[in-house]
């Protein structure tokens, strides 16, 4: 037996078939049933020109068309809206004011922006903000949503009935736990099967596989090319304040999508395979001088958050930080976020590549504050830098 249920928005949107058993007790329980007695045979049945996905938490999300008005919240979505050339349907994003670092790594992608960056907002965001904006779609994991304040599950089956259907998943970040009401089923998923998930609702699948081309060719070079791991060099992956007043340690080589450019280079983690809970584990200079990595990535330093040089310098003057091989190396690197989406995931790995590897995949410039990725000669580049803006640009 089927369980086929039809959920109809209010709004001028007759947005979605909702199945699975999902958000909420109240919204749908049961499989979505494919027969329709009412479909004369020898026609298209509506499921078969519809964009419909499935993923966890939500269940099945079909739309009627693509979607034109989008609410995110973490800016990784509104990266996959702009690789799919769809940057312009993003009408909410919070970007913790870092908007210009997806600017900085496409700074060299001709005919390509970032339309959404003056649609940024605070952090968080209450259920009158998302009525107001009557969205086609919230590209916002629910089971987050109701970790948040005035949030609950009654308003997550509330926003999907009376505006439009939700579609995240947030802890797959670094598989993390997921709230205990949630926790039940609860799936995990790369960064780029949550991509070709929102490519499906875009119906821009023939433009997610030629970027996930572009991908899986740079993943190649990298495997063939990276050294033995007997020769790699270890890494402490962290994010260091300016005034080195806080250095917090990151995961190297954990699932999830925190760690989707880093994972792929198999460098060695400098402090092994400690464990410990949430995202970040603050650590003291001694500890790092303890583990004395041969090369740092510092988290955030291409954004305004940090001053890199001045950091850099910080840790030159600093008794402990002086004695850093890393330091003395001159192998303090910069990054971006961990908030990265499809296009900062293509830079970011091969900037950390290069930083990595220097031999293998060439150099990594020094970089100054106020710099753009540099320009590299193709025979110098990861992945064709050509290729993914015309991808972009729509020459697919």
């Amino acid at each position: 037996m089927t369980n086929d249920t039809t959920v109809k928005a209010s709004t001028r949107r007759d947005i979605v078939k909702y199945g699975g058993a999902v958000v909420g007790g109240g919204l749908l329980a049961g499989c979505t049933g494919n027969g329709d007695p009412d479909t004369p045979e020898g026609t298209d049945s509506p499921d078969e020109t519809s964009y419909s996905v499935e993923m966890s938490p939500v269940g099945d999300v079909t739309l009627e068309e693509p979607p034109t008005d989008v609410f995110t919240h973490f800016p990784w979505f509104a990266d996959m809206a702009t690789a799919l050339g769809q940057g312009d349907s993003i009408n909410n994003v919070w970007w913790d004011g870092t908007a210009s670092t997806l600017e900085y790594f496409t700074s060299d992608l001709e005919g390509v922006d970032i339309p959404w960056r003056d649609e940024t907002e605070s952090y968080g965001f209450t259920k009158e903000q998302v009525y107001e904006l009557d969205s086609d779609l919230h590209l916002v994991d629910p089971a987050w949503v109701t970790t948040q304040d005035n949030w609950t599950r009654a308003d997550i089956d509330e926003v999907t009935n009376n505006v439009g259907s939700w579609l995240g998943n947030y802890y797959s970040n670094f598989h993390a736990t997921p709230p205990d009401d949630w926790a039940d089923g609860y799936e995990y998923y790369e960064l780029w099967e949550l991509f070709e998930r929102v490519a499906t609702l875009y119906g821009e699948q023939s433009r997610y596989e030629a970027l996930a081309s572009v991908r899986e060719n740079m993943l190649e070079t990298i495997e063939r090319e990276r050294p033995p791991e007997s020769d790699r060099p270890t890494v402490a992956y962290l994010s260091i304040s300016t005034d080195l007043s806080a250095i917090y340690l990151l995961r190297l080589n954990a699932p999830g999508y925190f760690n989707a450019h880093s994972r792929p280079l198999g460098a060695v983690d400098a402090f092994g395979d400690e464990q410990w809970d949430g995202a970040f584990k603050q650590i003291d200079m001694e500890a790092l001088l303890e583990a004395d990595p041969d090369a740092i990535l510092a988290l955030w330093t291409v954004t305004d958050a940090v001053g890199f040089e001045a950091m850099v310098q910080n840790l030159r003057d600093d008794p402990a930080g002086s004695e850093l091989r890393a330091v003395n190396n001159d192998r303090v690197y910069v990054q971006g976020t961990r908030w990265q989406g499809p296009l900062m995931n293509l830079f970011q790995m091969e900037m950390t590549a290069k930083q990595l590897y220097p031999e293998q995949f060439g150099a990594w410039p020094r970089y100054e504050n106020g710099d753009t990725y540099p320009v590299f000669d193709e025979s110098e580049r990861l992945f064709d830098h050509q290729r993914l803006a015309d991808i972009i640009n729509g020459d697919i």
